[in-house]
């Protein structure tokens, strides 16, 4: 099959199925379904010629379809390339909710408990047994004696079978995507404390021209109170009083005689000129205040 194929069977996934996460793309992905129950789809590398490998979590479910948690139906028992794998799935989750699974129960003997039979389906006639039924057929009744009463030969057999084979590989393909995903995160690390020194300093920075603005802020506050115009008003009326009051005292010192003609006009003209100048500033400041009041 060519790598058309594999991108058509995994549209099939997104078509026939809506809740679709793709955990790794073109190899794994996971389909949920109501009641918390996800379908993880595993597609080994000569798919769809062989079959996915399809595993239920939560695990330590009970289902004719289910064995130690790998999804055993007969249409992917007897995978066909022509079968589209988005609707097994879909068909997979339809007879789950025809017939949900359940948990275990505790005393329940995983290996010793017998799966109730498999519901038949509309699996084509003319379907191939299981590769591991044909391996098993092709075996003379010592190699069978063997394997019943060898764990080691057992052991042999039973990872030589492509399934547990296809199964050890997603699993080293998900071990080394996890890896390169922490790689590559640990890859930013300096880059990060790079970035959060950078921080830092640009926050200090800013503090330090944020002291400085309010510093400029109040002196600047100070300078429009100097020279607002009800302060230089007052200033103003002080320094009328102040020079009305200086005049009177020349012209008391020239009364009491300790003044003499000369001294006295020149000092009270300065003095009244001093006055009537600021008295004119005040009457200006004064009606302009009323008007723009």
């Amino acid at each position: 099959m060519s790598q058309e194929d594999r991108q058509h069977q995994i549209a099939s996934l997104f078509s026939h199925n809506t809740a679709v996460t793709v955990i790794i793309d073109g190899q794994q992905y996971e389909i949920g379904m109501d009641g918390d129950i996800q379908i993880l789809v595993n597609l080994p590398p000569t798919f769809p010629d062989e079959a996915p490998v399809m595993t239920v979590s939560p695990t330590g479910m009970r289902h004719p379809w289910i064995d130690s948690d790998v999804i055993v139906c007969d249409a992917l028992l007897s995978w066909h390339p022509q079968y589209s794998v988005g609707m097994v799935v879909h068909d997979i989750f339809e007879n789950f909710k025809t017939l949900p699974p359940t948990l275990r129960s505790a005393t329940e003997d995983t290996y010793g408990h017998r799966p109730q039979p498999p519901i038949p389906t509309n699996a084509p006639p003319s379907a191939q047994p299981p590769a591991e039924y044909l391996m098993i057929m092709n075996k003379s009744p010592e190699e069978i004696n063997e394997l019943l009463s060898n764990d080691r030969a057992f052991e042999i057999f039973f990872h030589s079978l492509d399934r547990v084979q296809n199964m050890k590989t997603v699993k080293e393909e998900l071990c080394n995507g996890n890896e390169n995903l922490a790689r590559k995160n640990l890859s930013y690390e300096e880059e990060l404390i790079r970035l959060r020194s950078q921080v830092t300093s640009m926050n200090k920075e800013y503090q330090e021209l944020r002291s400085k603005v309010s510093e400029k802020e109040r002196q600047q506050q100070d300078a429009f109170n100097r020279f607002s115009s009800s302060t230089i008003m007052t200033r103003l009326k002080a320094g009328v009083n102040e020079s009305d009051d200086l005049s009177e005292s020349v012209a008391q010192s020239f009364l009491d005689g300790s003044l003499d003609h000369e001294s006295f006009v020149k000092q009270f003209r300065d003095l009244r000129k001093v006055y009537h100048l600021r008295a004119s500033n005040l009457e200006k400041l004064q009606r302009n205040d009323t008007l723009f009041s």
